[in-house]
């Protein structure tokens, strides 16, 4: 039996564990790996006797067309959490504020920097949604807020109201601002909500994507950033290793934009399994707490987890959030025939009580 220090920092996906499951535990696009990313990394594995490019310049182009950024306003990462942990080296932070639950992955960085960590607890009664005493929480003492758009693991998505106040704030405390938005590309409404809109070259604020979820490559690895403050970059860069971003994740991502219809085909697949899935849940009488990314965060008896692993399903069990308690899940939108089966093993476990 593991305890809760071994738990406090897993993440879904754990297949490894667990052998002949679905897993519902990780949020990947249920489309998979575009057809022309998955040629274009067959076709560059002959050029792994080189090294690949530092500078990631391809990379950076094509991120550059799809975002609106200048390549020099991009920092191309080994995955989301790579880029993490950068950022809290590159300004070493003596005080951080975290909403809890969050990504386990920013206070393992943090903590890993010796910076000491503020909570805000979201409320069950309030859907785990903050409010504007979050931001009343950002002083001249704090040196760096993370922050999620959509929230993860709940899956609601604040308004861009709230991002304003909480951008300007930051500006006039002078705290780093560190805004996740690696769940915004499934939003229908990503681009309204986004902190790119408010960024500007002298302020320090940076945004974390990744293409992990969306093109469902989280075994390449491969993350960026967005910045429009030079500096910034370049101090976190220089947190980075040489050849951080290998030749097949590099070239992954310079075609992972390339199906223009992928985006529009994704979002209309996942809307529709969503609308499938939470219909079948309220069926059950399920509460459902957030459901906008690609995800739906729930509540359910306590070893409800447990019981769909016996049933063949792997679903993210979410008590080892701070924040969250034993009683919380979280289910990944999947293809239609492995919806249509966690819901049929979801009404026999509700049968046999």
């Amino acid at each position: 039996m593991e305890n809760m220090e071994d738990l406090r920092h897993k993440h879904g996906g754990d297949i490894y564990s667990y052998k002949n499951v679905c897993d519902f535990s990780a949020n990947i696009n249920p489309l998979g790996i575009p057809e022309n990313v998955k040629k274009a990394i067959l076709e560059e594995i002959e050029n792994c006797v080189h090294y690949p490019d530092p500078k990631c310049r391809k990379l950076k182009e094509a991120v550059s067309k799809k975002e609106g950024f200048g390549s020099e306003e991009i920092i191309c990462t080994n995955g989301a959490a790579e880029l993490i942990f950068a950022v809290c080296f590159a300004f070493r932070p003596k005080k951080a504020l975290l909403m809890a639950p969050c990504f386990a992955e920013y206070e393992k960085a943090l903590s890993a920097c010796g910076c000491n960590i503020e909570r805000y607890f979201l409320d069950e009664n309030k859907d785990f949604i903050a409010g504007m005493d979050f931001i009343d929480k950002i002083n001249d003492g704090t040196d760096i807020v993370f922050f999620t758009n959509p929230n993860n693991p709940v899956g609601n998505t604040y308004s861009f109201e709230f991002i304003k106040n909480l951008y300007a704030r930051c500006l006039k405390t002078h705290t780093v601002l560190i805004v996740d938005e690696c769940f915004n590309d499934f939003l229908d409404n990503g681009e309204s909500v986004s902190v790119k809109n408010l960024l500007d070259e002298n302020d320090n604020v940076l945004i974390i994507k990744a293409f992990t979820k969306f093109y469902a490559i989280p075994g390449i690895r491969l993350g960026y950033g967005l910045c429009r403050n030079k500096k910034m970059i370049n101090k976190i860069s220089s947190c980075l290793q040489t050849w951080n971003v290998s030749n097949l994740a590099q070239k992954a991502g310079e075609h992972s934009f390339d199906d223009k219809e992928f985006e529009s085909k994704t979002k209309k697949y996942i809307s529709n399994e969503k609308k499938y899935l939470i219909s079948n849940l309220e069926k059950l009488d399920v509460k459902i707490i957030g459901k906008d990314a690609n995800y739906i965060f729930f509540k359910e008896k306590e070893n409800f987890g447990e019981k769909m692993l016996k049933e063949g399903f792997l679903i993210r069990d979410c008590r080892n959030y701070i924040g969250l308690k034993e009683g919380f899940y979280r289910i990944a939108i999947r293809r239609h025939d492995e919806n249509m089966n966690l819901i049929k093993a979801w009404t026999k476990i509700r049968k046999e009580g």
